[in-house]
């Protein structure tokens, strides 16, 4: 039986049933950590879920930031994203290739610009394997389209933000980095950026909301382990990890737990790091 309660989810078994659905547009959105040594474009080229396009994270970031990841503007996001063929009436299925990782940064940017219907497959594009799944290696073009967007910038954090609030009993920073790495522990992937964390800042291990087959836990888990941590959600919760990534897992499953106010720390450690 099928587990996952987090509205933003949709199994591998409601995908494959629905595969041939013209309202229905399916994207790889794999991207891997430097060290991983791992490219999300030769993978998806190689073998993907048919109908599926691929969304490439560093191109659709901003390049003129010394930042990775950074969101573009909703202007050069829509011109950018256009190549898709995607309606505003259409559903949007995204998948990784680590089961939940980078698939989430795609349903962030999309809530970001205004678009809504989007979800992501649970346990990505590993489960899909695991089940024997139909794969291939056709890519279809789509006739372009742009999306008319429109940006809520609620969902998103600055630097002089996080500075601002720091202190603020209203405001919670939860960082999705692995404890090591949050305690500074561990050197951080990039190279010359220090180890630590933001002051104040609670650590909830994007790892930890996981099951063994990358699915995500139950509401009623995730629900004992943010009251463990003592997180609020009432209060406006402040998602950051590296590059802006993994902190988009916990957008979703604390908007997914119904959270009131949910942002991401675009910049996260990777400028908190280097500038504080």
């Amino acid at each position: 039986m099928y587990s996952c309660d987090n509205k933003y989810f949709v199994s591998t078994n409601w995908l494959e049933q629905r595969l041939s659905d013209p309202n229905l547009r399916i994207i790889d959105a794999s991207w891997y950590l430097p060290n991983v040594k791992r490219s999300g474009l030769k993978e998806f080229e190689n073998n993907h879920i048919p109908g599926a396009n691929f969304f490439d994270l560093d191109k659709f970031s901003d390049i003129k930031s010394e930042l990775p990841h950074m969101a573009l503007n909703e202007k050069d996001f829509s011109n950018k994203f256009e190549i898709f063929g995607i309606k505003q009436n259409q559903n949007i299925i995204v998948y990784d290739g680590l089961g939940l990782f980078s698939s989430p940064r795609l349903l962030w940017l999309l809530h970001l610009y205004g678009f809504d219907n989007v979800f992501i497959l649970d346990g990505g594009f590993p489960k899909w394997l695991s089940e024997n799944k139909p794969t291939n290696r056709e890519v279809i073009n789509f006739k372009p389209h742009k999306i008319n967007f429109s940006y809520k910038k609620d969902l998103i954090v600055s630097m002089d933000f996080v500075m601002k609030y720091l202190n603020s009993v209203n405001i919670q920073i939860i960082d999705a980095r692995s404890s090591s790495r949050f305690n500074g522990i561990e050197k951080e992937p990039r190279k010359g950026l220090r180890s630590g964390h933001i002051p104040n800042s609670i650590n909830l291990y994007y790892g930890d909301v996981l099951n063994t087959d990358y699915t995500l836990k139950s509401n009623n888990l995730l629900k004992n382990k943010i009251e463990e941590l003592g997180i609020d959600l009432t209060k406006h919760l402040i998602t950051s990890c590296g590059s802006g990534v993994t902190a988009s897992i916990l957008y979703v499953v604390l908007k997914g737990l119904g959270a009131e106010k949910v942002s991401v720390y675009d910049g996260s450690w990777c400028e908190w790091g280097k500038f504080n």
